[in-house]
């Protein structure tokens, strides 16, 4: 990441808070990231080191290519280099190796992450954890494990699910599944599709482990007589953002006085949503909008202002990606209505802190189930958060880095 957004810097945030008492943490980041006034907690310390592309490609094809031509000519300079280095290192071999096993392209991240082991003077003692790891990254982890006998355990958690494509995820998985089977390297995922498609690719698939993410937790009461009901993240069809409109203007139809609170950041085309809410704000004094991202602690305190969370996504983008929102709602306590048939959800929430809907007006239906018994909801949610953490504690991620 170049700047703070999404999920990534909060997981990062979170492994480091759960973590900074038992071990000494450093954060490799992008040589360009730029966190602003991000929150960052205390012990970590920062080493932009990564390199990766300043431009996208879907933002400028003229420089993302001509840099890539740059990359590739560095490509060439770097592979003399390293073939000095290991000459004298007495690994020259092992090196032309495993060059030639990637078509004699070294990968983008593994100079600067190479040197900066070495100088942080990580052993077999020590962790790597890869929050997010894409095709990148377990090249890189492919290169550094392949050449060097001894090294750090290291920890692969896939966050979005891989693509089958030349050089893919799956190539380099087949390469370090040795390391997986020795406990060198460990391989993680939450449960459903992802787990499923990886664990198809793999020979030793008993060395997967699901895992969810590593999170904090904050416990609610429940004494205000105005429940709200919330949305957090990018304003995006997917999450269903383009609905929120007309859901708010339906439930102001029932007439029970309810609160919202939408935190979204902006996309271009939700902007006809993102005015129409705007403007029902005017005259409304019980829809809040922060309209910004919002960082680990801002995020964290809008969570637990809100009481009730309507799930709108596509179910497809519950299913595949990730449900980073469901989390969120478990550790803060938050009951929500979710769409109906999303069987990977019901998985995760094992007790009876939630409704399900099939379409928008059922959604009104659910919610309004739930605000007029929310002790019951509310209670239900408690002994989830309650179980989750137990879950998380007990979770293979948690014993291996330990």
């Amino acid at each position: 990441m170049t700047e703070p957004g999404g999920h990534f810097l909060d997981y990062l945030i979170e492994t480091t808070v759960y973590f900074k008492k038992k071990f000494k943490i450093i954060w490799f980041l992008n040589k360009n990231c730029n966190l602003r006034d991000s929150y960052v907690p205390n012990g970590a310390e920062i080493k932009k080191i990564i390199v990766s592309n300043n431009f996208r490609r879907k933002k400028n094809k003229f420089l993302y290519f001509s840099e890539e031509l740059f990359f590739f000519i560095k490509n060439f300079c770097d592979i003399f280099y390293f073939i000095l280095l290991y000459f004298k290192k007495k690994k020259l071999k092992i090196f032309l190796k495993t060059l030639a096993s990637n078509y004699f392209i070294i990968p983008r991240y593994f100079k600067s992450f190479y040197f900066e082991v070495i100088n942080c003077k990580l052993d077999k003692n020590d962790h790597i954890f890869v929050q997010s790891c894409r095709r990148k990254d377990i090249s890189c982890i492919y290169f550094f494990s392949n050449i060097e006998s001894s090294f750090p355990k290291i920890h692969l958690r896939v966050f979005f699910p891989p693509r089958k494509k030349f050089k893919s995820f799956f190539f380099y998985l087949s390469k370090i599944e040795k390391f997986i089977t020795k406990k060198k390297i460990f391989l993680y995922t939450e449960h459903g599709y992802k787990y499923e498609l990886i664990s198809k690719e793999m020979n030793a698939k008993q060395f997967l482990h699901k895992a969810i993410p590593i999170f904090s937790f904050s416990q609610r009461s429940f004494n205000d007589l105005h429940l709200t009901i919330g949305f957090v993240g990018q304003a995006r069809k997917d999450k269903g953002f383009h609905l929120l409109p007309d859901l708010i203007s339906r439930l102001e139809k029932k007439k029970i006085n309810l609160n919202y609170l939408i935190q979204f950041t902006s996309t271009s085309d939700m902007k006809y949503y993102e005015d129409q809410i705007f403007n029902m704000a005017k005259s409304n004094t019980r829809i809040k909008i922060i309209n910004k991202y919002c960082d680990y602690k801002e995020y964290r305190d809008i969570l637990k202002k809100i009481d009730i969370m309507p799930i709108l996504h596509d179910v497809k983008h519950l299913t595949i990606g990730n449900s980073s929102i469901i989390y969120s709602c478990i550790t803060h306590e938050i009951p929500v209505v979710i769409p109906d048939n999303c069987l990977h959800l019901k998985k995760i929430l094992t007790f009876k802190s939630y409704e399900e809907a099939n379409d928008l007006e059922n959604f009104i239906d659910k919610i309004i189930l739930i605000s007029n018994n929310f002790n019951f909801y509310l209670k239900e949610a408690k002994r989830l958060a309650i179980n989750f953490k137990d879950t998380i504690n007990d979770s293979a991620l948690i014993k291996n880095l330990n």
